[in-house]
């Protein structure tokens, strides 16, 4: 039982972190866990884990498995003290300090949409409705469920006038050297360039991190922003029950 549970759990968070392990990816999957599934839940995921790293990692790659082993904490209990979620003005700061165009594109989508920090990526662009200001997610898995998302605005005029363009300018730009290597097929390719946000996660989780740093004086999980969402909603009067859908 102790096995068939490990391997669930172990599947469970590969699949929800996309097969990409990193520090600050595994952190905010178990920050999402916590909030969303609970103690229990993050228990068994964060000691899948440390179980799976070990049995796997450890004698393959060493120092990689030091880095990620090492960059989290088996979960036993819910904390007591609940970390000061940011204030509006704080967010506002961060978002100032934020220094490339996508990194403040994909802040100010998972502040002000409530998304979990790996859907924003989920979407093409076939599913953005710029008419509407509308971004359908379509995330339907056992656990989790995301259908669409909207933006405010003056957010929607900030992904026209400045965004799009620094995404048409960097696909243009790396799909010349993709096509140039070989490596991947047309469907491939194509898949990529027709990606809404088509930059590095890492890179842009750390753009936001630093950041948030600077202002907050401590380490920001992104998961922060999808609870900032919710009370901030409730807190002007939303009822939860919209909250919930939305």
């Amino acid at each position: 039982k102790t096995l068939r549970d490990r391997l669930h759990y172990i599947r469970r968070a590969l699949a929800e972190m996309d097969w990409t392990l990193s520090p600050d990816r595994i952190r905010d999957y178990l920050a999402e866990v916590l909030s969303e599934d609970g103690p229990n839940v993050a228990r068994h995921i964060s000691a899948s884990l440390k179980s799976f790293l070990k049995q796997v990692l450890r004698t393959r790659d060493p120092s990689l498995f030091s880095m990620l082993y090492n960059s989290f904490t088996t979960i036993k209990s819910r904390p007591n003290n609940h970390t000061r979620l940011p204030t509006i003005n704080e967010l506002r700061q961060i978002l100032t300090r934020i220094e490339s165009i996508e990194a403040k594109a994909y802040f100010l989508i998972l502040a002000e949409d409530g998304l979990r920090p790996g859907e924003p990526f989920l979407v093409s662009m076939d599913d953005v409705d710029l008419e509407h200001g509308m971004l359908r997610i379509g995330k339907v898995t056992e656990t989790k469920r995301a259908f669409v998302a909207f933006l405010r605005p003056e957010t929607l005029d900030f992904i026209k006038r400045v965004y799009l363009p620094r995404r048409e300018s960097f696909i243009n730009g790396i799909t010349k050297a993709i096509i140039a290597s070989n490596w991947f097929s047309a469907d491939v390719i194509e898949r990529f360039k027709n990606r809404f946000l088509p930059f590095d996660q890492g890179r842009l989780r750390r753009e936001i991190k630093e950041a948030a740093r600077q202002v907050l004086n401590r380490d920001f999980e992104l998961y922060e922003l999808r609870k900032f969402f919710a009370t901030w909603m409730i807190s002007r009067g939303v009822p939860e029950s919209i909250v919930n859908t939305l």
